[in-house]
């Protein structure tokens, strides 16, 4: 986020005899103005708003949050209040058995991925509990995914050791996981079973997608079994709520 130098223009007084309260007058005046900035730049402070609107800091500060709330601006700790970026909206389906690059093409998202983490789980006290069945060691990688400079996701995938032991990071680095099944293994998805929740993240995940600590994630678990019932992944989204939609289309007959 780059600095600036904008000077507020001229802007009608606020009235200090209007119903409408200053704080409230000052987010419609500025509301105005940030129309004009970019994404990303940051606005006056605190101190100067308070000295071009003459009223208290707390009307300020109630006027900057009543924008923070409709998406307009972002506060960043020790730096500023910015322009907030453009955010993505996607639409993900849980309806079919598909990859979840598959979400990104369908909804014309063009996305970056990282691979975060990459190791082997052994002890019960390290596995989900759908996962305490399985053979061990279970293969276990995180990818974080970006869109826009934002990111936005993390998956968290597991896999047992008769798939993971054949996998290496290069793979992962390169190929998405049901692709993967496909290609390296000749194993086809034939079902996936989807708990939604919406929990408060771990920290280490909650940094990654530059949130707060205390924000709750909406959290998408995913098991996905050949035809014999036997899993063939485990992977667990993290997504950030203001940006992720799930959808099911149920069909005549469904309801």
């Amino acid at each position: 986020m780059n600095k600036t130098d904008r000077q507020l223009p001229p802007m009608e007084s606020l009235e200090r005899e209007s119903v409408r309260s200053l704080y409230e007058q000052a987010a419609d005046r500025l509301r105005a103005h940030l129309m004009g900035m970019s994404p990303g730049e940051r606005i006056p402070t605190e101190a100067e708003l308070t000295r071009f609107f003459q009223v208290g800091r707390s009307t300020i500060r109630k006027a900057l949050q009543r924008l923070v709330e409709e998406g307009l601006l972002v506060r960043s700790p020790g730096k500023g209040t910015f322009i907030a970026r453009a955010v993505p909206c996607i639409i993900h389906s849980i309806d079919r058995v598909s990859a979840f690059m598959d979400t990104f093409r369908r909804n014309s998202e063009d996305v970056q991925t990282r691979m975060i983490d990459f190791g082997w789980l052994g002890g019960d006290a390290s596995l989900p509990e759908k996962l305490r069945g399985w053979p061990r060691p279970i293969l276990r990688f995180d990818r974080l995914y970006v869109s826009r400079g934002l990111p936005h996701a993390v998956a968290r995938v597991c896999l047992p050791f008769t798939i993971g032991r054949h996998i290496s990071s290069a793979d992962v680095e390169s190929t998405p996981v049901y692709r993967m099944l496909r290609e390296k293994f000749g194993q086809e998805p034939a079902g996936s079973e989807f708990l939604v929740s919406c929990e408060q993240a771990p920290k280490n995940i909650s940094d990654l997608l530059e949130l707060s600590p205390s924000t709750s994630l909406l959290v998408l678990e995913r098991i996905t079994r050949d035809a014999t019932g036997n899993p063939l992944e485990f992977t667990t989204h993290f997504l950030r709520p203001d940006i992720y939609r799930l959808s099911v289309n149920l069909r005549e007959g469904e309801v």
